[in-house]
Parts: structure tokens; C-alpha cells; sequence
């Protein structure tokens, strides 16, 4: 977690993937933004210790994509999905990656042309590989004419474990529901024999979401509109969704909302079997906070059957920077669809954190994937962040272990605020308490809702400490939030 000014250039970069070594070290990718930045793999310990960099090249007038990385057999992989704009064509390069971090020489294994004079986008970050080695990618592209609309179509390209193209097929939105999703909602079945993609209509009746059935052979077997129990909105479904290994089922977590209305957080479980999709709402959301799609391509599954997600809360905060009044939302629920708790990270007063990926550590810890944006001067800057936290971390009855990792049961916001403080959390019989800067208590109520709003108008302006308590039998009322807000 950093603590001062980090190193940084000009050139925004994400973290794309992340591979876990057997020996505890950790290989990510490193992709630029932009064309005139490097991409390259960075590998470093446990404890964030940086031990080797490579960059990455190819051919300049290709620009990086993603870069994927796997293991198969023992051997790890580096997949660079490149673009050339000029050109108008798309290629896959593989590399071995060896125990130091180096690679072999890039081998092309796949290339597609576009006949279409566009500027040519592409967007991948999973790699499906099945227990024989067989890798299946899913990647949509984007042709953007000089007159819109934007035409969006998924390809899907599987190679053997030799590395070798065996199947290929390219659809068109319209036989995939008008298709606009991210290429994140496309996984296996438990059993390995079908493929799964979440579409979306919204051109025509009957709107909705679609569930697209292939088979081994990439053909698209059958398309199963859902129903969600109980009936729901499922806008905004797409994101942040896989398969838990653990139970073959399919998870997502996004929100349910309608034109009217912002925002409900939700978890959901996918019943392909019975055509049903199953809702677990997480939060309400009030009409001052917007809470933003999930983002990201997974979930993490511990092996306890912890599922852990995570989103963006309040991202009209995070356009105008200000880090202080922005956090990351991460519920935790069960595989039967009860929450258990819910968590807000943040980085504090000095950063803003954009969370791609979270993944589960062989430690059964968690390590989160995105980038920082800071101010320097009077600039801002853009960096690759990466942040591991213990298993220990999420458990409610160890909150001093939560707390040490920037990890909080309860945020006030907006902060600074005005006239009204509001209180965020998942706890329930707790109690709010709020002191002036001189330590006189001026208000307290019970938290009976996920949100409790404080009328602030006859307080003056100044600093202001909020404190949640929860009763307990032997210990009385035992504090376990607290913070600063601002009038």
C-alpha cells in the first residue's frame, strides 16, 4: 500500500493478468493505455517486493491490447492479443515465460484481417483452458464507423495445447440478441461440455438477457432468456462474473435498476438447468450515491465458500477526484445466496483506486488488480497497483486485522458533506455516535438501515469524529468503526 508519492510517467498503464508461481512469487502483465508506452511483465514476492521486469516487444506498428497469462503442465504462458489500426488486423503471440521472468521469442499463433477501413478495437481478458490443455478465447471487437451505431461482435477462437488454432467462429450481434456485453460474461459449463455468454437485447421487444449455448465446436446450440426469482430489472448484469470451482455453479454480481430509479447492488446465481437466475440484493442505494457496474472479469472463491466480489461505489466522486469521498465496495456472500458481510476499501486521502480483477492467493488470501490515480503538482498521474490481503482480513470478529488493511465496515460520506451525513453499512443493532471537535457527544441513533442519514444543519462547520458501537452482553458497547467528517 503506498504511503508517499510513487514513481510515475505519463503514460496510464492497468494491470492485466495475474499469475500465481509455485514458489509464492507472483508474474503480472503490465499493459500501456497508449501505444508509446512498454508492456511487460513484472514479478515480485509475497511481500511486494519487485524481482525481475521484462519488457515486451513485437512490432511498433502493432498496439497491445491484453496480455494473458496462464499455466499449463507446469509451463507458463504469455498471450499478447495485439491490434494494428492501420492495417486493420489482429494477432495473437505466445510466449514461454521461464522461472525468472524472462520469455522466449514471441511466436505468432493466430491472425485475423479486417476488409473494413475502421479504427479496429479488441477486448479480451480471459482464457478458458480445459483439463487436456485446449485454451478458448473470447474476444469482442468493436469497428467504429465514421457513422454510428458501433458495431460490436464476438469471435471465439480455441487453440489445442500445442498451440494450434482448431476451431474458430465469428457471430454477429443480431444472432446473439443485438449482443453489447463485455467479453468478462463468457465461461464453461461445471462439466467442461458447453460454453456460456450473457447477451443483451435492447433494440427490440422482448428486451432481456439471453444466456448463448455453444458446444466444444464453438456452435451456438441454444439461447435461454432468463427469468429472474423473484422478477427483477437485470440491466447492468454484465460484469465481474464466472464459474466457482467449487460448486460448477455461475456467479455474477452487478446491479438491478431501471431508467427511473439509480442503482441496487446484487449478487446472482445462475440456474442454467431451470432457466432461472437468482438475486441476492446486497444494498439500497440513496438518490445521492451512484453506484457503478461492477468491474472486472471475476469473483473470488475461497475454499471455505466465501464468494467475494468487488465494485465501484460512488464513481462521480472518482471522475472529479476526490479520493477521500470514494471507496471500493466488496460484499461477501455464501453459495446459498446469504450475505455474510460487506466491506469498504480505500486507500485514503491521497489516492483513488480503480479495481480491475480479484482474484484468491494459494494462502487463500486476496489480491486485488487496478491502477491508482494521485495528484503531483497539479497534475494527475496513473499507476499499476496491486494489494494482497490475509484471509483473516474479511472475518468481522477480528476487525483490527481488517482495519490494518485499509478494509472498513462503515464509510461517511459525502465527505466533506454539507447539511446532511450519511452513514454506510452493512451492520445492524449498532449504534451511531457523533462528537464535535472538542469530544461532546452531539448525536446518536441506532442503525436499523443500510444507509442512516444525520441531519447536520445546525452543526457548525469544523471537523466532526462518528463512532458505530455494538452492544455486547459481557463487554458493554464495543466500538468497531470510526472516522472523521468534514462540514
Amino acid at each position: 500500500n503506498p504511503t508517499g508519492d510513487p514513481p510515475c510517467d505519463d503514460v496510464e498503464k492497468v494491470v492485466a493478468s495475474l499469475l500465481e508461481m509455485n514458489n509464492g512469487n507472483f508474474i503480472v502483465s503490465i499493459v500501456p493505455l497508449y501505444p508509446d508506452g512498454d508492456a511487460k511483465l513484472v514479478m515480485f514476492d509475497q511481500y511486494g517486493g519487485i524481482l525481475q521486469e521484462t519488457i515486451l516487444h513485437y512490432d511498433e506498428n502493432y498496439e497491445v491490447a491484453t496480455i494473458l497469462l496462464d499455466e499449463w503442465n507446469g509451463t507458463m504462458n504469455a498471450f499478447m492479443i495485439l491490434c494494428n489500426m492501420t492495417e486493420n488486423n489482429a494477432v495473437i503471440m505466445h510466449s514461454y515465460i521461464f522461472d525468472d521472468a524472462t520469455t522466449s521469442e514471441p511466436k505468432e499463433i493466430w491472425r485475423k484481417e479486417f476488409t473494413e477501413t475502421r479504427d479496429l478495437y479488441v477486448y479480451s481478458d480471459r482464457i478458458l483452458i480445459d483439463k487436456n490443455g485446449c485454451r478458448t478465447f473470447m474476444f469482442e471487437f468493436s469497428e467504429y464507423p465514421d457513422v454510428p451505431p458501433i458495431d460490436y461482435y464476438p469471435i471465439i477462437l480455441k487453440i489445442d495445447a500445442n498451440l494450434n488454432v482448431i476451431s474458430e467462429k465469428e457471430y454477429e450481434s443480431e444472432e446473439l440478441n443485438n449482443s453489447n456485453m463485455p467479453y468478462c460474461c463468457f465461461t464453461y459449463s461445471a462439466d467442461s461440455t458447453q460454453y456460456y455468454y450473457v447477451s443483451y437485447n435492447s433494440t427490440e421487444p422482448p428486451y432481456g438477457y439471453f444466456m448463448n449455448v455453444f458446444d466444444m465446436d464453438l456452435n451456438l446450440t441454444e439461447q435461454i432468456p432468463f427469468v429472474s426469482d423473484p422478477p427483477i430489472d437485470l440491466q447492468s448484469f454484465g460484469g465481474n462474473w464466472s464459474q466457482n470451482p467449487y460448486d460448477g455453479k455461475i456467479y455474477g454480481l452487478g446491479n438491478k435498476y431501471d431508467i427511473y430509479t439509480l442503482k441496487d447492488r446484487c449478487a446472482f446465481k445462475i440456474d442454467v438447468e431451470n432457466n432461472k437466475v437468482n438475486c441476492l440484493r446486497l444494498t439500497t442505494t440513496p438518490e445521492d450515491v451512484r453506484v457503478d457496474n461492477a468491474v472486472g472479469t471475476n469473483l473470488c472463491f475461497m475454499p471455505n465458500g466465501d464468494i467475494i466480489g468487488q465494485a465501484a461505489y460512488n464513481t462521480d466522486l472518482w471522475f472529479q477526484f476526490k479520493p477521500d469521498g470514494y471507496w471500493i465496495y466488496m460484499p461477501v456472500f455464501d453459495s446459498n445466496m446469504k450475505k455474510k458481510s460487506e466491506w469498504y476499501y480505500t486507500m485514503g486521502i491521497n489516492y483513488n483506486q480503480h479495481i480491475f480483477n480479484i482474484y484468491p492467493t494459494k494462502d487463500n488470501g486476496v489480491i486485488l488488480l487496478g491502477r491508482i490515480r494521485f495528484e503531483m503538482g497539479e497534475e494527475l498521474f496513473w499507476e499499476p497497483y496491486i494489494f494482497k490481503f490475509p484471509a483473516s482480513a474479511f472475518n468481522p470478529d477480528n476487525i483490527e486485522e481488517a482495519h490494518a488493511h485499509n478494509l472498513h465496515l462503515a464509510v461517511a460520506y459525502p465527505n466533506p458533506g454539507g447539511d446532511i451525513l450519511n452513514i454506510r453499512t452493512g451492520l445492524r443493532n449498532a449504534v451511531l455516535s457523533v462528537y464535535d471537535i472538542n469530544g461532546r457527544k452531539i448525536h446518536e441513533q441506532e442503525i436499523t438501515d443500510d444507509v442512516t442519514s444525520v441531519d447536520a444543519s445546525n452543526w457548525q462547520s469544523g471537523t466532526y469524529v462518528w463512532k458505530l458501537g455494538m452492544r455486547n452482553e459481557e463487554l458493554g458497547m464495543k466500538e468497531v468503526e470510526t472516522g472523521k467528517w468534514v462540514k
